[in-house]
């Protein structure tokens, strides 16, 4: 180990010298395996910010040892990600396996909090741009749901993401997936049910050989989302692969019975149905969403109001939503005008609701602007998608396998990449925990 810390320490800090260091370190990687357990003192001799590539594979060894003081582990590593200099890019994948030990191990420690400014830190750090993922950010978004810190996970998602292969960064299955389940889970927390839909759906709708637990548990919450958003579950689109559209038709049942009784519109046995399956719900860590599909009802039921009515009493309204009271109904009435889903006033005297239309006229020029930036955003996303396309279909492997596919053979290596992906979707070795 004194030839390789001595390599570490006298490569030159230009990023041609990092590269041939990064070739010898892998050569040598046998041997740094072979001494995880003598890995603080190598990393004493080190400095995370001047030696980060040699203290990346140094310390990824030392996370992958079965032995390790946990304590002393979280106090390197968070010492490493914090001060990550900009060659991380160059072993963004070993510091993708220190990030995951961290994580799991602070989370173990009730440490989430904690590991959330150095693993932000590094995924800025590491990435090798922008709109790249990797397996950082779904760590990031653990911690931050274990954590129970929403706002600084959100505002990691808004960053656009439009590379979920690239050369550099060994992104798996497991990677994306993850990704965007737990984005699903920021975005309940932070009650933005629309996006938390979108990033769920796209969970859902992975290519996959066998349903993990991650895609069931999706599919689960998807169905609720669907209910809050849209007051109805539509089909998966038609990419979604057969496993999950067959397996998602017979399974779930307390949620089938759910969605069935939903769309009768009773709020009464809906509220049965919720209370049958509490336990279940409950230990899905999905009632709160439960609650709040009876909400949506309540609320959807009302909407119906405004389509045949231009008056309607607050009485009628709590009789015909099945709310106990006037009192209620008026509540449910002015959150609904708060948040724009009606318009409407109350007539305090009579207790009179009027009905009116929309009163955006959509010809001011802040929504001209607004129209603007949203046709902006759709043709730059177009642009990306045609440079994609191009790329894709110029890439040997791509040529390859439509050719084969057009003589009706596949190469043999076809089926190993999906039995790789499906592996990586089933989590195996985790029990069955989301990990």
């Amino acid at each position: 180990m004194d030839k390789i810390i001595g390599a570490i320490q006298n490569a030159g800090s230009d990023e041609d010298k990092q590269k041939q260091l990064r070739a010898y370190l892998t050569k040598e990687e046998q041997l740094i395996t072979k001494n995880a357990a003598n890995a603080d003192e190598a990393l004493a001799a080190l400095d995370p910010e001047n030696h980060t590539v040699g203290y990346a594979f140094i310390l990824a060894a030392k996370a992958l040892s079965s032995k390790m003081d946990a304590s002393k582990f979280i106090a390197t590593a968070n010492k490493f990600l914090n001060r990550l200099s900009p060659s991380a890019k160059l072993v963004i994948n070993k510091v993708g396996i220190i990030s995951r030990k961290f994580t799991e191990i602070c989370i173990e420690n009730n440490r989430a909090m904690f590991a959330i400014k150095p693993l932000r830190n590094a995924l800025q750090k590491a990435r090798p741009k922008s709109d790249t993922l990797t397996s950082i950010h779904a760590d990031f978004l653990q911690a931050c749901l274990a954590a129970k810190n929403y706002g600084v996970a959100g505002k990691v998602l808004e960053q656009e993401i439009s590379d979920v292969a690239s050369e550099t960064v060994k992104t798996t299955a497991r990677d994306v997936l993850l990704f965007f389940y737990y984005g699903g889970l920021v975005y309940i927390g932070l009650k933005d049910y629309r996006k938390a839909l979108t990033f769920l759906r796209t969970a859902v709708t992975m290519p996959a050989m066998a349903l993990s637990a991650v895609m069931a548990e999706s599919y689960k919450k998807y169905i609720l989302l669907s209910l809050i958003v849209h007051g109805k579950v539509s089909s998966l689109p038609r990419y979604t692969s057969t496993v999950v559209q067959k397996y998602h038709k017979n399974a779930f049942p307390q949620y089938q019975e759910f969605i069935t009784i939903y769309t009768t519109l009773n709020t009464n046995d809906l509220h049965k149905c919720a209370e049958q399956h509490s336990e279940l719900f409950k230990k899905d860590n999905n009632f709160g969403l439960v609650k709040q599909c009876i909400q949506a009802l309540y609320r959807r039921n009302i909407q119906r109001f405004t389509q045949t009515y231009l008056t309607f009493s607050l009485q009628d309204i709590a009789s015909n939503s099945n709310l106990p009271s006037a009192t209620e109904a008026e509540k449910q009435v002015v959150r609904m005008i708060q948040k724009g889903e009606i318009f409407a006033t109350i007539n305090q005297e009579n207790g009179m609701v009027s009905f009116n239309e929309d009163p955006e006229s959509y010809d001011t020029l802040s929504m001209a602007q607004s129209l603007d930036a949203r046709i902006q955003k759709i043709i730059s996303l177009g642009q990306k998608v045609r440079a994609m396309d191009e790329t894709i279909a110029c890439s040997t492997s791509y040529i390859q396998r439509t050719a084969m596919n057009d003589r009706g053979r596949w190469p043999s290596e076809f089926g190993e990449d999906f039995e790789g992906a499906e592996k990586a979707l089933m989590m195996s070795g985790s029990g069955g925990k989301l990990v």
